[in-house]
Parts: C-alpha cells; sequence; structure tokens
C-alpha cells in the first residue's frame, strides 16, 4: 500500500525536494483532479490526515492509482493540493467581511457584530470540514503554512479595523491585542469542536455568544 512521500515504485522525490503536482490541460483531467481532492477531504474528515493513502483516495474517487500519480507524485502532493485549494476557497470570505465598510461595523450591536465575523466563517466550515484538521500538518507543505499565516494576519488586521471602527480613541496596540483575543479564540474553538465532533450549529451559536460578550465587556470599558 502506498504511503505519504512514495512515489509509483514505493520511491519519493529527491531527498530536500518536495514533488510538485502536475496541473492538468483538460477539462477532463481538471474534473479528475478535483474528485482526487474532494475524496482526500472527505477521507481527512473521516479519518485524520493519517489516515490517507492512496489506494484509499483513489477508490473514493473512483480512478486509478496510475491517474493519481499522474497528477500528484505523491501523498504529501494530494494533501499539499488540498490544502491550497482550501485557501483560495476561504480568501473570499476574509475579503468580504474585509470590504464591508467601517461604518457598517460601528453601528451594529456587539451581538450582530459577533454574528456578522462567525457565520461566514462557520458556512464555509460547513462546506469544507476537513479545512482545520490540514493546519496541523506539516504534510500540507510550506507553502500552505506561509499561505495560513498570511490569512492569519488578514484576520487579525481585519478585527483590528473592526475595533478601530467601533472604538476609535482605544490604542492601537490595545487594539491589536483584543483582535488576537478575538482571533484565537474563533480558531481554538473551531478547532477542538472538529476534533471532538460538536454539533456545528451550537458550537456557532456558543462561539458568538462568547464573542459577544467579549465585545460587550471591552466596548463597556472603552
Amino acid at each position: 500500500m502506498a504511503r505519504a512521500g512514495g512515489g509509483r515504485a514505493g520511491r519519493g522525490p529527491a531527498k530536500g525536494r518536495r514533488a510538485a503536482p502536475r496541473a492538468p490541460r483538460q477539462e477532463r483531467g481538471r474534473r479528475r483532479v478535483e474528485a482526487i481532492l474532494d475524496a482526500a477531504a472527505a477521507l481527512i474528515w473521516e479519518h485524520g490526515v493519517g489516515g490517507l493513502t492512496v489506494h484509499g483516495i483513489a477508490r473514493r474517487a473512483g480512478t486509478s492509482i496510475g491517474s493519481m500519480y499522474h497528477f500528484f507524485p505523491d501523498l504529501d502532493a494530494v494533501v499539499a493540493g488540498l490544502a491550497e485549494r482550501d485557501v483560495r476557497s476561504f480568501e473570499p470570505v476574509i475579503a468580504a467581511l474585509a470590504a464591508r465598510p467601517a461604518r457598517e461595523w460601528a453601528l451594529l450591536s456587539a451581538a450582530a457584530a459577533a454574528d456578522a465575523i462567525v457565520t461566514p466563517i462557520y458556512s464555509f466550515l460547513k462546506v469544507h470540514p476537513h479545512t482545520l484538521l490540514l493546519l496541523a500538518t506539516p504534510r500540507a507543505g510550506a507553502r500552505f503554512h506561509k499561505r495560513r499565516e498570511e490569512m492569519r494576519t488578514a484576520g487579525l488586521d481585519l478585527v483590528e479595523r473592526i475595533f478601530a471602527a467601533r472604538l476609535p480613541v482605544v490604542r492601537p496596540p490595545v487594539r491589536r491585542a483584543r483582535a488576537a483575543v478575538i482571533v484565537g479564540t474563533i480558531e481554538g474553538v473551531l478547532t477542538l469542536v472538529n476534533r471532538a465532533r460538536v454539533d456545528p450549529g451550537k458550537a456557532s451559536d456558543e462561539l458568538k455568544r462568547a464573542v459577544t460578550a467579549y465585545l460587550e465587556a471591552m466596548e463597556g470599558t472603552r
């Protein structure tokens, strides 16, 4: 059975060099790549990243081992490709929140602001429930982890701008610290919920309650 890092005959790429996926040139190839990534996503959600095998992905995708190796030289390349797809899919979520005018954020109640932040993230994770399980695996590749940090920074910048709109008199270092608490709370709760298979709807409600309480406490003290 093929394992992470294995090539066509169990050989991985040259030491120190990560093999790159091959971009499909035809629509049929693109559909096959998407099917492979969809299969990997489903298996990660069911069994974790450590439960992935080339044979398992091929069976779930309804394709052959040879077809998989045509597009992905090893199992790590599949994981990296899925991680990259997830980042691209999540970018519009942050972009949409960032595009909301500061005046709108300033006029929202604490509960409405919490809902506006948490709901789009949970909506994304309902469609991509495996995503958080990728965050802790180095097999997603350096590029993914770099982009993950970029997305985390974008999230911090966004929440800091929300605080600035709602509480313009608060000093920037304090706003940044508060933004870090919000982002850390959301990421931590989502990760625990994902691993423990807690009901997403109930967890979302509780997370909104926690973010609302924090916003009310911070905005009450100014």
